[in-house]
């Protein structure tokens, strides 16, 4: 029983040019959670300089500064990465690989999930200005616009420019309160990040992009120069991160942790696990 149960894991694992969806739900509250401890850690930072010393008492301080509009965008953060996950199976599902019952309750569940986390939220929140929260909100709004028009515009430009809206829209969301992010060096050391997390996904996903047709950089492009971009982008985050008073080694150990996955991707690719590893990794960065 035990080894029809691996074989069956490794078959599904393995899947070249298919989906795995088990993983991909996963990713649902993986990126959620990613989001709020990197605004955690990020609040946090100011009162320490770096979280290598009071570790505890530093990402207390961070937590104590959360505010509605962080809530705000973690829940948009599930219903986004909900719907995308849905757009996939109902896509998918039209390629021959059905929809099941599991997926409909796990939709359903992170779909309702952060209108009962506002619902409880919203009451411990004192003067609450509609205007005020998308005046906050309005560069992460705009990132995400650009995104969903790059996406309607299809072809190249979505495979060129949606990763660059991923990122800024991500690290605007992060920087949420300050007044023109782009002038701090972190939020530059972000976007860069952010970026090649973006091509670093979609250099595993090629071939489930292949079978779907779905928009990719590495398919739309030449590869070379993709990968002299990375390295440049790769250079770029080690001259921000050096420049830096205090720093930990955290991006470096990001950095080549993604060196690694590329170098044996095979190592990775089983039952897509290389999502969680990519997306889960980017903790790193502020650590």
């Amino acid at each position: 029983m035990v080894a029809k149960l691996l074989m069956a894991f490794r078959k599904q694992g393995a899947s070249q040019g298919k989906p795995f969806f088990g993983t991909q739900a996963l990713g649902i509250p993986l990126v959620a959670g990613v989001f709020i401890l990197l605004r955690i850690l990020m609040l946090s930072r100011p009162s320490t300089g770096s979280l290598n010393t009071g570790v505890e008492d530093a990402f207390m301080n961070g937590v104590r500064h959360l505010r509605l509009a962080d809530f705000l965008l973690v829940g948009c953060c599930i219903w986004v990465y909900t719907a995308d996950f849905f757009r996939d199976i109902l896509h998918w599902d039209a390629l021959g690989f059905p929809m099941r019952s599991w997926q409909v309750i796990w939709l359903l569940f992170w779909g309702l999930l952060p209108f009962f986390g506002l619902l409880l939220v919203a009451p411990f929140t004192t003067d609450i200005n509609i205007s005020v929260l998308i005046a906050a909100l309005r560069w992460s709004i705009l990132g995400g616009v650009g995104y969903v028009i790059v996406q309607l515009r299809g072809g190249k430009m979505a495979a060129l420019f949606g990763p660059f809206f991923i990122a800024i829209t991500f690290a605007l969301a992060l920087f949420w309160d300050v007044s023109e992010p782009w002038a701090l060096p972190l939020w530059r050391e972000g976007a860069f990040l952010f970026v090649l997390n973006v091509w670093v996904m979609q250099w595993f996903e090629q071939d489930k992009d292949a079978v779907s047709n779905s928009s990719n950089i590495w398919r739309s492009f030449e590869t070379r120069w993709l990968r002299f971009a990375m390295v440049v982008v790769a250079v770029c985050l080690l001259v921000l991160w050096g420049g830096q008073a205090q720093r930990s080694w955290g991006l470096p150990a990001l950095l080549v942790l993604y060196l690694v996955m590329m170098r044996f991707p095979d190592a990775v690719r089983p039952f897509r696990l290389y999502r969680l590893l990519i997306d889960g990794g980017l903790l790193l960065w502020l650590l």
